[in-house]
This record gives structure tokens, sequence and C-alpha cells, in this order.
């Protein structure tokens, strides 16, 4: 077997997030060298015994792979571990949106870096569920949950970090519970058409020419599309999966919206959108901080958002910003 032929045939996994699970198990292994891999544990509960004692211990200091093939069963014993920490009362709620978070990479890095079946993404409905419960049961600001969230770009920390910001806004504002649930999904899974755009260009150090924006503008119609076919989402999600790239005052892409003609939720998708990729590193460009992002974007971006929808996220972010409001939207 070749190394890349290997590496293709196995997945890294985070072995902490076995930890409390149930169901069915899978085998475990490590490498070896560059090519090869060796059974660490196998479904005998014995060893699986071995690697929970692992975990109790903390001697973990090496990486852990299992078969592509038991991606869902690892996925589905992720969450019932997540859940078992989401029902313990003595796990303060940062502790556990951090852990929800990083299962929620997880599955999106999966689905992005290998390709993986679109079937994957049904594993963050239940994680996205526990988020939400998450922020629910406390006073989750912008300012914390800044915190958790990854400063460097990656599409699937980019899209973890949108879902997350989305479903904190709908919270703030008091949206009915559902609401929220379905703009965390949407916020998550907004980019989703991307891994059906070359990985080279998705990925490339820099900016983009014209040409390969062009190439790379096809991923929000993409998107819609491809949660439509899965027939599981609502038509909130696939809207802000189409629409996010739809401009207020119009001028936006796929289908040149404007106004009220666009989704109410790909318009909140919009700014928090735009918000995470600015206040997040990329190769070519220093992450600004909020005030340069607000700057920026109620002055230069205006006509991109709706105003109304940007001066409430701008309220909700905190009392702070209440004179930044006075002193910069009416000039829009």
């Amino acid at each position: 077997m070749s190394s890349e032929t290997a590496s293709k045939s196995f997945r890294p996994i985070n072995l902490e997030f076995l930890a409390k699970g149930g169901g069915e198990s899978f085998d475990i292994f490590i490498q070896s060298d560059s090519e090869n891999f060796v059974k660490f544990a196998s479904t005998e509960p014995k060893h699986q015994d071995k690697v929970l004692r692992l975990l109790e211990e903390g001697e973990i200091d090496q990486d852990f792979f299992i078969k592509e093939e038991d991606l869902f069963k690892y996925y589905h014993f992720a969450t019932q571990s997540l859940r078992s920490v989401m029902d313990n009362p003595d796990v303060p709620v940062k502790t556990k949106t951090k852990k929800v978070y990083e299962v929620s990479k997880g599955v999106m890095k999966e689905f992005f870096s290998y390709n993986a079946s679109s079937k994957i993404l049904e594993s963050s409905e239940e994680v996205m569920e526990m988020m939400e419960e998450c922020l629910s049961t406390a006073d989750a600001g912008f300012a914390g949950i800044s915190q958790i969230t990854s400063k460097d770009y990656y599409t699937h920390t980019h899209s973890v970090n949108v879902g997350l910001y989305c479903m904190t806004f709908g919270t703030k504002v008091r949206l009915p519970k559902e609401d929220v649930k379905q703009l965390g999904f949407g916020g998550m899974l907004h980019d989703v058409g991307k891994s059906k755009v070359d990985a080279d260009l998705i990925n490339k150090n820099g900016r983009l020419n014209e040409e390969e924006f062009e190439r790379i503008k096809v991923h929000s119609s993409l998107g819609a599309e491809m949660l439509a076919d899965m027939c599981c989402y609502k038509d909130i999600v696939i809207a802000m999966a189409g629409q996010h790239h739809e401009k207020y005052k119009g001028g936006g892409y796929p289908q040149g919206l404007s106004g009220d003609e666009i989704s109410m939720h790909a318009r909140i998708c919009k700014i928090m959108d735009v918000y995470d990729a600015l206040t997040t590193r990329r190769s070519y460009k220093k992450a600004l901080n909020t005030m340069e992002t607000l700057t920026l974007m109620t002055r230069q971006m205006a006509d991109d958002f709706d105003p109304k929808l940007l001066e409430l996220f701008i309220k909700v972010k905190g009392p702070t910003m209440t004179w930044f409001i006075s002193f910069f939207l009416p000039l829009n």
C-alpha cells in the first residue's frame, strides 16, 4: 500500500471524543511509519477498556487513526460522549461549548479535507442541537464565543465559526428556538459547495485573480443544490448556502438579489461570514481587530449588508459598541 493510499484509507481521530461513549465500537490504529498502520485496539471489550484507561490517566502522547469506513461509527461515538458531558451539571458551560466546537470542527474538516460523503454532514445536526443548549443556558456573548473560535482561516474552521456566530446572534436577539438552531446549521453549512471546487483553488495562498474568482463563485449554487438534494435540511439552511454572497443593495452573486429578495437568515449569515473572515488570519493578511472590522463593514462595505441587521449585530456585541453605532452608522 502506498503512503498516499494509506493516508486516504485511515483517518486521524481525537481519542478524547471516545470517552464515555457507547454503542458500536471499532478498531483503533497507530502509524508505525509513512506507509503502515498497526492495530492498537480492536473491538474486544478488553481493548476498549485499554483506551478508556489511557483517557482517564491522561497518557495520550501519539496520534490515533481509524479506518475510513468507520467514520460514521466514530462520530456517533463522539456525539454520545459529548451528550454525557452536556448532561453533567458540574461541567462549566464554557467547557461544554468548547467541546461541542471541537467535534463540529472534526465533522467539517472530514468533509472538506477528505472529500467525505455529504452523509457525514448529518452528524452536525445533533452537535448543533447541543451547541444551542450551551448558548441558551448561559448569557453567551460574542466576546466569550470568540475566545473558543479558531483564529486561523481554514474552510472547516470558518464554517463552524460562522455557524456559532449565527447561533449566538439568534440567541441574543431572542429569535425562536427553532430559528436559532436552523441559523446554526445554515452558518455551519454555508460553504459546503466549496467541496465541489478544486481544492488547490480553495487553499490558494494569496488572493484570487479574476478568472479564479469566477470559478469559485459557483460554490454558492452548488451548496444550495447539494443541501436540497439531501432532503433533510429546511429552506432556511438551503437559502443561507445559496444566498450568503448576495448584497443588500444588489450586485452580489449568484442571482443578483437585493433587499428583501434575500432570505433574512442569509442576510444574517452574510454579516457573520464577513466578520469571521476579516477577524481571522490568512496567509496573505493579518486578522483585523473588532473595531477595524466593524469600521470596514460599516463604511466601505455598507451596501453589502442589511443596515438594520448590521446595527443590531453591533448592538448585541456589547454595550461598548453603542458609541460606535452613533458615530459610524449615520454616515451610511
